[in-house]
């Protein structure tokens, strides 16, 4: 008989993010078809007695549609999608996201191209049941590419959603739904997100702004050192780190083929995973569990399939915002690595969003003249595992989002053809140049 999956069926969380930005976790998605996408969605949200909705995606688009109680109604606190982030964040092919919290619930997502799926956005009671369901997807996705966090808490949640949220991922209030809900409803509905909310929402805010002083240099450095710690960066021997116990992942096990590996970061950690897949009817899960190093944990995932997963501490280090940055010449280096390199992706800079202090009074505190001023460009490299010697020479502050290793797909051409194809995303910060006109 099978197994009946226990998926808790509707569940709504909202967590504070590190900047102390409420986001959404459970959504109910589904696609809308035709032009009038915000039309359609509105409709649909209607139908669904929700309080809160966002349409996500684009050409292709998905309705997310949520109940939650009235201290969410305020536009003023805005609320987020986790769903939406994680699609913005991983907008190319199809992803998913496994995050496991400290209780043993897991929380998973997929999207294709920018879209949320549908039968996602979803709690489970573990991480295996989870698995499950995303085996589901791998049906009609056979090169899902999966993020998994095995580590996450209410106050330490992965990377991509400990950014600033942007506009496009803010719920939008459904305010027909607010007037014709009926009260039983309602009552119903606050007890159960309330009950969540009180669960999960760390005691103290996680980001407090609120100064008692006004001594506005001080002030920023605080809000820098904040930001620093939130998002701190890799360093050359960082990444070494993570190089090494790639170097560790068994390679040949009895009867099992290593497909890739997988790492992100988490804070100042890094979380990784190796996908396995059996090759021969007589390889068993203990084969793969003799193999694995200490301290590692064996995930089965299917009859064919499995994961070994393990956590790189300490590989990461805080960026000093308030010091000034030499001058180094990157992107001469940049172009004189990249014949190592199937290619390297530069984004345009951005300036460095930080969220002003507030003064005694409550009202935002300038910025100090000859504070440095910070931008920040997207960095994706794909290349051989072996030129990554060659960003030793990378003088700059980097912090990676992730780092992949594909193995036996064979890509690239001279230089950079190999077996063994690296991938890496992330963004560069840099100090912004004063004019000296």
């Amino acid at each position: 008989m099978q197994r009946q999956r226990t998926r808790v069926h509707s569940q709504t969380v909202v967590l504070r993010n590190a900047l102390g930005q409420s986001v959404l976790f459970g959504m109910h998605w589904s696609a809308v078809i035709g032009s009038q996408a915000m039309k359609l969605a509105r409709k649909r949200a209607r139908l669904l007695r929700a309080t809160h909705f966002l349409v996500a995606g684009a050409p292709a688009s998905t309705v997310g549609c949520a109940q939650l109680a009235k201290h969410h109604h305020n536009s003023s606190e805005p609320t987020y999608s986790a769903a939406a982030l994680f699609a913005a964040t991983f907008p190319i092919a199809a992803v998913a996201s496994l995050v496991a919290f400290e209780d043993g619930r897991c929380w998973m997502v997929a999207a294709h191209s920018g879209s949320i799926l549908s039968q996602t956005d979803q709690w489970f009671e573990n991480l295996p049941e989870a698995q499950e369901a995303l085996s589901e997807i791998r049906l009609r996705f056979p090169n899902l590419q999966v993020h998994q966090v095995c580590t996450a808490s209410a106050t330490a949640l992965p990377e991509w959603l400990n950014e600033r949220c942007p506009e496009q991922t803010r719920l939008l209030i459904n305010r027909v739904s607010r007037v014709n809900a009926s009260v039983g409803w309602g009552m119903v509905l606050a007890v159960a997100v309330t009950g969540a909310w009180t669960y999960w929402r760390p005691e103290t805010p996680v980001f407090d702004a609120t100064v008692v002083q006004d001594h506005s240099a001080q002030r920023w450095l605080e809000v820098m050192n904040h930001y620093a710690l939130q998002h701190p960066v890799h360093g050359f021997s960082d990444l070494m780190r993570v190089m090494a116990d790639w170097r560790r992942v068994p390679f040949d096990p009895s009867g099992w083929k290593l497909l890739k590996i997988q790492c992100e970061p988490l804070l100042f950690e890094w979380s990784c995973a190796a996908q396995y897949r059996r090759e021969h009817r007589l390889a068993l899960n203990q084969h793969l569990e003799s193999a694995k190093p200490l301290g590692w944990t064996l995930h089965p995932i299917a009859l064919d399939q499995a994961s070994l997963t393990w956590t790189i501490p300490q590989a990461a280090q805080a960026l000093s915002l308030a010091q000034s940055q030499p001058p180094f010449d990157w992107m001469t280096t940049l172009q004189s690595v990249s014949p190592l390199f199937e290619h390297i992706q530069l984004g345009v800079p951005a300036k460095l969003r930080l969220s002003s202090p507030l003064s005694a009074q409550g009202q935002p505190i300038a910025e100090p003249e000859g504070m440095p001023r910070w931008e920040k460009r997207s960095l994706a490299l794909k290349g051989p595992m072996r030129s990554l010697s060659a960003l030793q020479g990378l003088q700059m502050p980097v912090r990676w989002r992730s780092a992949t290793l594909e193995v036996g797909a064979i890509s690239g051409q001279a230089l950079a053809r190999s077996a063994l194809v690296v991938q890496l995303i992330g963004e560069m910060f840099e100090q912004k140049k004063e004019s000296t006109e």
